[in-house]
């Protein structure tokens, strides 16, 4: 396995605070929260939530919606292909990002043409009833090892730069393995680093992200560092993550998950509204 420098970020997501006793922040362990995100899985795939630890006020969103446990994506959910968790044990909260099976449904009513400069990049919609991969990602929020909060995003062939089957070519990624204690970046310094990469986006940047030399990036599973290409009409170099005035606004208010013993971080935003 290999490890690689990344950029890693999802579109909306919520910063949490665990327990509020010693004794509830201690039982917050890797171990922990790696078996919550299996049950949740298992259940997931079983279309039925009703074996998780859920407290009696649990708050569930699919995409910003909130509904009932076990609603929406919950129904239609397949086999997992391509898993990646980060674990926060200071929040006791979670974040995995996921290429999922799902059956593919035409819609009724045809969907509005989309007037986003990234239009051209989502997929072409296979034939009804096709099982097809996607992307999901969610943030469980966990205390007294109950799971107070589940947010969830479903992207399927309408979303930006949707292109999930490219994801699975990354699967020789190394995102997890533990890194040793004196090659870590602090909690605080990983923050920043992400609240940088956003500020970035600006015609003129007052900061500058510390990317490594050869830094990639994926977007949905495209790499937008393989040099030459163009985004938003700037040119990208490649293995720089640099958005070289790339300007893009309204990312507020940010959120984060941080795993320093794996070396990455979640931010949330809002990207391009």
């Amino acid at each position: 396995m290999r490890r690689t420098a990344r950029c890693f970020f999802a579109l909306v997501f919520m910063a949490c605070a665990c327990g509020t006793t010693a004794n509830a922040q201690s039982a917050c362990t890797r171990d922990g929260l790696k078996g919550i995100i299996g049950q949740y899985f298992s259940a997931l795939e079983a279309h039925d939530p009703s074996s998780l630890p859920l407290a009696s006020k649990v708050k569930f969103t699919e995409n910003g919606v909130e509904m009932p446990v076990g609603q929406g994506f919950w129904k239609t959910a397949g086999k997992v292909l391509l898993k990646r968790d980060l674990l926060d044990t200071q929040k006791c909260g979670t974040h995995s990002n996921v290429v999922i099976e799902e059956k593919y449904a035409a819609p009724r009513i045809k969907a509005p043409e989309s007037k986003s400069p990234f239009a051209g990049l989502s997929a072409k919609p296979p034939a009804d009833g096709t099982i097809r991969p996607i992307l999901y990602g969610v943030r469980l929020k966990v205390e007294n090892r109950q799971i107070t909060e589940i947010e969830t995003f479903v992207a399927r062939e309408t979303e930006f730069a949707f292109n999930a089957a490219t994801v699975l070519e990354t699967r020789d990624q190394d995102w997890e393995s533990i890194i040793p204690e004196e090659q870590r970046s602090s909690r605080l310094a990983m923050i920043a680093a992400a609240d940088d990469y956003f500020d970035m986006f600006a015609e003129k940047p007052k900061v500058r992200t510390p990317f490594a030399g050869v830094c990639d990036r994926w977007e949905n599973g495209f790499q937008t560092t393989k040099g030459g290409g163009k985004m938003g009409g700037v040119v990208m170099t490649a293995h720089d993550c640099s958005p070289k005035g790339l300007v893009i606004t309204n990312h507020g208010p940010r959120r984060f998950l941080v795993d320093p013993e794996a070396g990455t971080v979640v931010a949330y935003v809002h990207f391009t509204g």
